[in-house]
């Protein structure tokens, strides 16, 4: 079981994530749970060793504006505190600046774990489940 401590009046939880692929990287991700997939910024998937313009694989996404392609990548790892999926995908996109984050933190890795969110206490916990998902 994994807990890790929140502001409860934040308008977006930020968590601290540790990322691998050819590098480790700390990066600060918000949770969304209507995001499908991890999504890391493109400067971050750079400072980790992905060479983006020779990603072979690309999906779309969409904001509220318009659809984008964007390059998918498969993470060593990413870890929550100590809550860690391997070889888990994620999206590389363009994160404006001004949101202050590298990211998002998907239901890709949300759903290797029982979540709860204590909004009384500002506990986010994680309980992994045996059932594995791609």
């Amino acid at each position: 079981m994994t807990q890790i401590p929140f502001d409860p009046n934040a308008n977006i939880l930020i968590f601290r994530c540790r990322v691998e692929y050819e590098s480790i990287i700390t990066l600060y991700l918000a949770l969304d749970t209507g995001a499908s997939n991890v999504i890391i910024s493109r400067e971050a998937s750079v400072n980790l060793g992905y060479n983006l313009e020779l990603t072979p694989e690309q999906t779309t996404i969409s904001d509220a504006s318009t659809s984008h392609l964007v390059p998918v990548v498969t993470l060593k790892s990413f870890r929550l505190a100590d809550a860690t999926v391997e070889n888990i995908q994620a999206l590389c996109y363009t994160i404006p600046e001004e949101l202050g984050i590298d990211g998002v933190i998907g239901l890709n890795f949300l759903r290797h774990f029982n979540v709860n969110l204590d909004f009384e206490k500002g506990i986010l916990t994680l309980n992994r489940i045996r059932k594995k998902f791609t």
